[in-house]
């Protein structure tokens, strides 16, 4: 089963965004400014939504745990995930070390999980069910008798850096700055 666990809050404010961002453009054109610099701000602050607050979230799958956030995307074999703590939020803990996840930073965090093919919506979650439902796939470590096995197949842990999204960030903000100062 596919699970994607969400930050509905985070989501709304991006639609509010959206809205924010289409309705800056007629205003910005009644205004009598120069119209090739009214959309900028607009796409800025679309893009700024997309990025940081519709698109992050955690996919749980039967083969690995996925964590999209603002800069990149982890994807971890269930065998490597040692612990989720919940103290400030959700963190995963693997033997790369804590990762913190973007959508659940507070321990207050109000979350859903949509599971692929059940019908009906979204469960609600505060973040001790989240991170037990995070949990609930991670196998029990393997009790070793005797010394360690001659081979041993690797448990991959990908880091996919959102470059495009990182250098969007940086020249969207340029000009949107450059355009709200001719505005």
């Amino acid at each position: 089963m596919h699970t994607t666990i969400v930050a509905p809050g985070l989501r709304r404010l991006a639609l509010v965004l959206w809205v924010v961002a289409v309705a800056l453009v007629p205003l910005a054109l009644l205004g009598g400014s120069n119209p090739w610099l009214v959309p900028v701000p607009s796409i800025c602050i679309a893009f700024v939504a997309w990025a940081a607050l519709w698109r992050p979230r955690i996919e749980l799958t039967p083969d690995h745990l996925r964590i999209v956030d603002v800069r990149r995307t982890s994807t971890y074999t269930w065998s490597r995930v040692t612990e989720v703590r919940i103290k400030y939020g959700i963190e995963v803990v693997s033997s790369e070390g804590v990762r913190r996840v973007w959508i659940a930073t507070r321990p207050t965090a109000r979350l859903t999980a949509q599971v692929q093919g059940r019908p009906g919506g979204p469960d609600h979650l505060d973040v001790d069910a989240a991170a037990a439902l995070v949990l609930a796939p991670v196998p029990a470590p393997a009790p070793q008798d005797g010394p360690p096995p001659a081979t041993v197949v690797a448990a991959p842990i990908t880091h996919r850096v959102h470059g495009w999204t990182i250098l969007a960030f940086v020249v969207l903000g340029i000009a949107a700055s450059l355009a709200a100062a001719r505005l």
